[in-house]
């Protein structure tokens, strides 16, 4: 291992954002004011047309401002530099670190993730544009106790290992592991981040958190996606068996995002085909391709929207019925027997304000009775949990309502 598991400290990226819109703001009000000395006798010659400038000068003394409330907040945290723990983060190993706070320690709730994010380019010109991907992402609760006069932030996660660094990312772009915490703290929105070294290894933290406040967040982390997937899920107890509905309408970010994404898509395919009608013939390569995407993700956008699977379990029989916009596409039955063949899924993913979200889906291997006989297959149960721990939460609640309706397989169940 190249390093010892010493401390490393590192400043938050929040340090100096704000002079990053000082500067913008600045350059607007700068640029404008000649602008500005001129109202006066425009008004006078009754062009009042001119007032419209004032949108430039008004738009930087904006950002000035903004600065100054982002620079005020920042000195009313501090500085909050991150002490890491081992020295580089161990992609196989343990990230672990503590932040020191200044304001006293009251009761809070603070969240911590860590990332691993995938920065690229696409385009290049004007139509260059960055992207942010989340290959990887965990949450936690710090440990948050008293230090002297203020507080103490303390944390460690465990890392898998086959996760990229800066090193090991063979492809485009670039990859970075970042540290963040948010929460209130004396009342005010308290955010901070930290891009941390990495590398691959298996050095453990010296930071040890306790193993009763492992249990409360774990506890915790249950009981929130136990109430997630009954806000997510309908799922009934019947007097034959169980009900799980998948309701028309869910996911909507997701999917009225792919709705509007695709039609873009669809539309500039359109107006490329007619221009290619007009005699543009390269156009003939570009307007297919534009045209087939967008019509792709368009009818999986609206596919998403309608969409609604109904799910019944009667003794050792499993039944669903797949529907778009109320009309049937399909039904499939098959025995459920074992929990052997209930799995769990990930089947689309988002980021939206650096938050990871994986959607999840519910499968069960079975055999279907086909012309040509037993076919095994997997049939979706559930669809679009929104969460890992959602998900995983659903299938605890599948398994124990197989546990309970089906004897022969209690063994089996508990040791799930």
């Amino acid at each position: 291992m190249s390093q010892t598991n010493t401390k490393t400290q590192i400043n938050s990226s929040e340090k100096s954002s704000y002079w990053i819109l000082l500067i913008i703001g600045l350059l607007f009000f700068l640029i404008s004011a000649p602008i500005v000395l001129e109202i006066p006798n425009a008004i006078k010659a009754g062009d009042y047309q001119i007032l419209i400038s004032l949108i430039f000068p008004l738009a930087g003394l904006g950002m000035i401002f903004a600065s100054w409330k982002m620079r005020q907040k920042f000195l009313f945290f501090g500085p909050t530099p991150l002490i890491l723990s081992p020295s580089i983060g161990q992609i196989g190993g343990q990230v672990g670190g503590c932040v020191e706070l200044s304001h006293p320690w009251e009761k809070r709730s603070l969240n911590i993730s860590l990332s691993c994010i995938h920065t690229y380019t696409t385009g290049s010109g004007k139509n260059a544009s960055t992207h942010k991907d989340i290959l990887w992402q965990d949450y936690d609760k710090p440990l948050d106790r008293p230090n002297n006069n203020g507080s103490l932030l303390e944390f460690c996660f465990d890392v898998p290992s086959g996760k990229p660094t800066k090193e090991t990312h063979n492809g485009r772009g670039s990859i970075s592991w970042v540290v963040s915490i948010e929460g209130l703290v004396s009342q005010k929105n308290f955010k901070r981040s930290w891009t941390i070294p990495t590398e691959v290894g298996t050095q453990k933290s010296t930071i040890v958190i306790p193993a009763q406040h492992k249990e409360a967040v774990h506890s915790a982390k249950r009981k929130e996606a136990e109430d997630s997937i009954i806000k997510q899920i309908h799922a009934q107890k019947t007097s034959n068996g169980l009900d799980i509905t998948s309701e028309q309408g869910r996911n909507k970010s997701m999917s009225w995002f792919l709705v509007l994404f695709g039609a873009i898509f669809t539309s500039v395919g359109g107006f490329l085909f007619f221009q290619a009608f007009q005699g543009e013939a390269i156009l003939w390569i570009m307007a297919p391709i534009f045209f087939a995407i967008g019509a792709g993700i368009l009818a999986f956008g609206i596919f998403l929207v309608g969409r609604k699977l109904e799910c019944k379990i009667i003794d050792d029989q499993v039944y669903v019925r797949r529907s778009v916009f109320g009309r049937i596409l399909y039904t499939r039955q098959g025995a459920l027997t074992s929990p052997d063949q209930v799995i769990l899924k990930s089947t689309m993913s988002s980021t939206t304000n650096g938050k990871h979200t994986e959607y999840m889906g519910i499968y069960a291997k079975v055999d279907i009775n086909t012309q040509n006989g037993l076919v095994k297959k997997e049939i979706k149960l559930v669809e679009g949990i929104e969460g890992r721990a959602a998900g995983e939460a659903m299938k605890r609640k599948l398994n124990a309502f197989l546990l309970e309706t089906h004897n022969n397989l209690k063994g089996e169940l508990e040791a799930l």
